[in-house]
């Protein structure tokens, strides 16, 4: 089978996924609702805060805060572009189809990115109009998508969105389970969130440098003191996700299907 061919027949596999449009769908309520509670939730710190916290206030602090939990759903959507082919069988028909393994992982990982890369900026946008809204009808100072750094952090999330579909194919090949598989990606992704539970040196590392908070810093309009920058975090997560890849095709070469 030629390389054309191999990803047609990806692609095909794939629409007929019904799963992973639901996912997408869920993805998108995902950002809307939270982006809009996120935002709520801002207006009614800011209008309780002093008059310094509230000259100190940044809106963009709620604009994307909904991507990484939109992004739980978008990486089980990488999970389930491999784990319905184990749960049918039908793995067993590529193997046979495509004896070099390695060729079969990148095929599936090429049609989850192309399909993630567009989805990414439609979250984002998503979660942005709703927090910004949130802000704007309670009177709190709001950006609009022509402020500075807001564009970028849009594009950003293409990158995002396809890094974290990937990182789901991954998981998918390694565990070969979807129910094992998404557990385990959505404690990964929102184990940032747990800091505050680990020893204050773990947290700062976890905030920093764990591959979903360090790949978040692309939605960072306004870096912090001591962040990465978006493209170091973009780089951490991307080094990350190839480890996971490369690990996969190491597996998925020596166990049968």
């Amino acid at each position: 089978m030629t390389a054309l061919g191999l990803l047609r027949s990806e692609r095909t596999k794939f629409r007929t996924l019904r799963a992973t449009v639901r996912l997408l769908a869920g993805a998108l309520l995902v950002a809307g609702t939270y982006g809009f509670l996120f935002g709520t939730a801002a207006a009614r710190d800011y209008k309780a805060a002093s008059a310094a916290a509230k000259a100190a206030f940044d809106p963009a602090g709620a604009a994307f805060r909904a991507m990484l939990l939109a992004g739980v759903l978008v990486s089980a959507v990488g999970v389930l572009a491999v784990t319905a082919e184990y749960a049918t069988g039908t793995i067993r028909a590529g193997v046979t189809a495509v004896p070099r393994r390695a060729f079969l992982v990148a095929a599936k990982a090429a049609v989850v990115a192309l399909v993630l890369l567009p989805a990414g900026p439609l979250l984002a946008l998503t979660s942005f109009v709703a927090s910004q809204t949130a802000l704007a009808a309670r009177g709190v100072p709001s950006l609009a998508l022509g402020d500075p750094g807001v564009a970028g952090a849009v594009a950003g999330s293409a990158l995002f969105a396809a890094l974290l579909g990937l990182y789901g194919v991954a998981l998918g090949f390694l565990l070969r389970r979807s129910a094992g598989a998404i557990c385990l990606a959505t404690f990964l992704l929102l184990l940032p969130g747990m800091a505050a539970l680990l020893p204050p040196g773990a947290a700062r590392w976890v905030v920093t440098w764990w591959p979903s908070a360090a790949g978040a810093q692309v939605f960072a309009v306004h870096p912090g003191a001591g962040a990465l920058g978006p493209l170091a975090g973009t780089g951490v997560l991307a080094a990350t996700v190839l480890a996971l890849l490369l690990a996969a095709v190491a597996v998925f070469r020596r166990r049968d299907a």
